[in-house]
């Protein structure tokens, strides 16, 4: 596919340094479960991130049980999700990194070293793993990744993060829920970066969260459209039929 550039099969990396960050807010009942995925992780050289917003349920507490195991650890007022992301990257010391966010875990202890296998060395590369997406009605369906249909999951993406030096941090903008799908959306359609798919699964997430809902689908398809993966017939289409649109087009009526 055009954008895509794959891996040559030999020059694989040995050990690299793989940091998980985790972004939370108020998850005093979610997070020890996302910490204790990633320390059950067999890969052997991890760094654990973990940013939180300045939660007043008891969170801080939750995370600093885990003491030592924690390599860094802030918790402090912050704009969103993505602006936690980005204290993240600021702070992370591995070559790679992956976001396992509060209340998702990895699929099994080997996602990791599974992700490893597909890096190169001396290539800034993204790695596009399968994902098992639990429904609301306790169904767990797998998917996997396609980059041409932009259908990926940032939990199971391991990725160089000096690619943020070429494209920026994530658009921390108060309305935007699809700031990571714009990065990988952009980093594909660059057509510089290596980027491989592979079919195991790395992470297992909910159905929920500040990516679901109306308007993360009409963000998509306005950047799946700038990047050239939709037409503009498709982008009115999903437009006119968000209820933002037809809130707007019925104050606009009114007005006249």
């Amino acid at each position: 596919m055009q954008g895509v550039i794959e891996a040559p099969a030999n020059a694989a990396l040995a050990v690299p340094k793989i940091t998980v960050a985790t972004v939370v807010y108020n998850g005093v009942a979610a997070v020890a479960r996302t910490i204790d995925s990633t320390l059950a992780q067999d890969h052997p050289d991890v760094e654990i991130v973990v940013i939180d917003g300045g939660s007043n349920d008891g969170t801080q507490a939750v995370v600093a049980r885990y003491g030592p195991a924690i390599d860094c650890f802030v918790s402090e007022p912050d704009r969103g999700i993505y602006d936690a992301m980005n204290k993240a990257l600021a702070r992370a010391t591995g070559e790679y990194i992956v976001f396992m966010n509060c209340g998702d875990v990895f699929a099994g202890a080997g996602a990791l070293t599974s992700a490893a296998r597909a890096l190169r060395a001396g290539t800034e590369q993204v790695v596009f793993g399968a994902w098992k997406r639990r429904e609301a009605d306790g169904r767990i369906v797998d998917r996997r990744p396609s980059l041409a249909r932009g259908l990926f999951n940032h939990q199971a993406i391991v990725y160089s993060r000096s690619l943020h030096r070429q494209f920026g941090s994530y658009l921390a903008i108060r309305g935007l829920t699809t700031a990571d799908y714009l990065f990988f959306a952009s980093v594909i359609a660059s057509g510089t970066v290596t980027c491989t798919c592979i079919d195991e699964p790395l992470a297992e997430i909910e159905v929920d969260g500040v990516s679901a809902g109306a308007q993360t689908l009409s963000q998509k398809l306005a950047i799946d459209y700038l990047v050239g993966r939709a037409s503009r017939a498709k982008l009115l289409l999903v437009l006119a039929a968000h209820p933002g649109y037809r809130r707007a087009k019925a104050l606009l009526r009114r007005l006249r």
